[in-house]
C-alpha cells in the first residue's frame, strides 16, 4: 500500500512538472510574440476621416467586402501613407471611412456628426443612408486601444513611442450643406468645426500620451470635377452655386483655423492643401501660355498635364442614351492628371499634401503654441498658488 501511495505521489509530480514546464514555455513564447508584436509598432499614425483619407485597410469593424471599392494601382497612395512613410512610422491604423462601392441608395460620405447633418438638413435627410462619422470613428479607436493600454510597459519601448492622429473632414459637408441658405449653412458648419475639436476633446481626456494632431485646411470643392460636371444647368444656377460654395469652403477654413489656434489639449498641425494644388494649376497656365512671373514660376514643366480631366471619366456608349449604359474609361498616365475621378485627388496630389504634412510635423509648426502655453501657465499659478496657500489664525489661536 505505501509503495502504491509513494508510485502515485510520484506520478501526481511528474504530470505538474509537465504542467509547470508547458505553461512556462507558452508563456515565454506569448511574451516574446507580444513583444515582437509591439516593438514593431511603436510609431504609428492613426486615422480618421472620409474618402480623402481611407486607405481600404481596417483596424476594426470593417465594411463587408462587396462595399469596399477594390485599390487601382495606378491610383496611388491616399496622403497619409505618404505621411508615414515621410516620418518613417511602422503602421497606419485606419478609421476613415469611404462611401461604399455598391451603395444602391443614397450614401453621404463621412461627415464629422450625423445628428448634425439630419438636424441641419431637416426633411432632405430623410431616406440618406449615413457613412460613419467621426465621433464614432474616436469610439472605436478608444475601444482598438484600451488593448494596447493592457500591454506590459516591459514589452513597450515606452520612450520611443508616438502617435500622431489626422483628423480630415468638410468635404461632403459643404457639399451638402452648399442646399442651404447661406445663414443656415454656416450655422452647421460653425457646429461641426466645434463638434470636431469636442471629439478632439475626448481623445485628450481618454489616451495615455500627448495629443498631436494633422487637421487638414478643406480644398476648394468648386474645382472637383463632381462639381464642374453640373455647368450643364442654367449659367445663372451654376454661377449662383458656385459663389456660394466658395463662400462656405473659405469660412470652414477660417473657423477651422480660428477653433484650433485657439485649442489648448494638444498641438494642432493645420496643412493647407489647397495652396498647393493652386500652384500647380497656376503653373500650368503660365506654362502653357509661355509666360512666367516674377520668381520664374511658369518657366518649369507643370507637374500635371490635365487639371480638369479626370483620370477615370465617365463616356456614355455611342447609340445608348441612360446613364446604366456610362462606361469608365481610364486615362493612358494617371500621373499627369490632377484629379483621380470626380471626387478623389491623384496620388501625386495626395503625395504633395502628404510631404507638405510632414514638412510641418517636423518643423514643430503648430498653430497653438499660445494656447498651450497659456494653458500650462494657468495650471501652473494654480499649482503655485495652491503651494504658497497658508491658512492664518485670528490673534490669540
Amino acid at each position: 500500500m505505501r509503495f502504491v501511495s509513494r508510485l502515485h505521489l510520484c506520478a501526481i509530480a511528474t504530470i505538474v512538472m509537465i504542467f509547470y514546464f508547458t505553461w512556462v514555455h507558452q508563456s515565454d513564447y506569448f511574451e516574446s510574440k507580444v513583444q515582437a508584436m509591439w516593438q514593431g509598432n511603436t510609431h504609428r499614425i492613426v486615422v480618421f476621416g472620409n474618402d480623402w483619407s481611407d486607405t481600404r485597410s481596417y483596424r476594426v469593424s470593417s465594411p463587408a467586402s462587396s462595399e469596399i471599392a477594390p485599390r487601382d494601382i495606378d491610383r496611388g497612395e491616399v496622403w497619409v501613407e505618404t505621411l508615414c512613410k515621410e516620418l518613417q512610422c511602422d503602421a497606419v491604423d485606419n478609421f476613415a471611412r469611404s462611401i461604399p462601392s455598391d451603395a444602391d441608395t443614397v450614401h453621404v460620405g463621412s461627415l464629422i456628426d450625423s445628428i448634425l447633418y439630419e438636424q441641419a438638413k431637416g426633411a432632405e435627410s430623410n431616406g440618406i443612408q449615413m457613412t460613419t462619422d467621426f465621433k464614432t470613428q474616436v469610439r472605436q479607436f478608444l475601444t482598438y486601444d484600451k488593448g494596447r493600454r493592457h500591454i506590459p510597459r516591459r514589452f513597450r519601448k515606452v520612450e520611443n513611442e508616438w502617435t500622431v492622429f489626422t483628423v480630415f473632414f468638410g468635404l461632403w459637408e459643404l457639399m451638402e450643406y452648399s442646399s442651404l441658405e447661406k445663414q443656415y449653412a454656416m450655422l452647421a458648419i460653425e457646429n461641426s468645426i466645434e463638434k470636431l475639436f469636442q471629439n478632439l476633446d475626448v481623445l485628450a481626456a481618454e489616451v495615455d500620451f500627448p495629443l498631436k494632431v494633422v487637421v487638414p485646411r478643406m480644398v476648394d470643392v468648386t474645382i472637383l470635377p463632381r462639381f464642374q460636371s453640373t455647368k450643364n444647368a442654367t449659367q445663372e444656377q451654376f454661377a449662383e452655386t458656385q459663389h456660394l460654395l466658395v463662400f462656405l469652403w473659405s469660412y470652414w477654413n477660417t473657423v477651422l483655423l480660428q477653433t484650433a489656434t485657439q485649442w489648448a489639449k494638444g498641438q494642432a498641425i493645420v496643412p493647407d492643401p489647397n495652396t498647393l494644388i493652386v500652384e500647380q494649376v497656376r503653373v500650368g497656365q503660365l506654362h502653357s501660355k509661355q509666360i512666367s512671373d516674377a520668381s520664374g514660376t511658369g518657366k518649369q514643366a507643370p507637374l500635371f498635364q490635365y487639371v480638369e480631366q479626370p483620370c477615370l471619366a465617365s463616356k456614355p456608349n455611342d447609340g445608348a442614351p441612360g446613364l446604366q449604359t456610362a462606361a469608365v474609361e481610364k486615362c493612358e498616365d494617371p500621373s499627369q492628371h490632377l484629379f483621380w475621378d470626380d471626387i478623389h485627388l491623384s496620388g501625386n496630389v495626395n503625395r504633395l499634401i502628404g510631404e507638405q504634412a510632414a514638412s510641418l510635423i517636423r518643423e514643430n509648426q503648430t498653430v497653438n503654441i499660445e494656447a498651450m502655453q497659456g494653458s500650462a501657465n494657468t495650471q501652473e499659478s494654480k499649482t503655485t498658488e495652491g503651494a504658497n496657500f497658508g491658512l492664518r489664525f485670528p490673534p490669540g489661536y
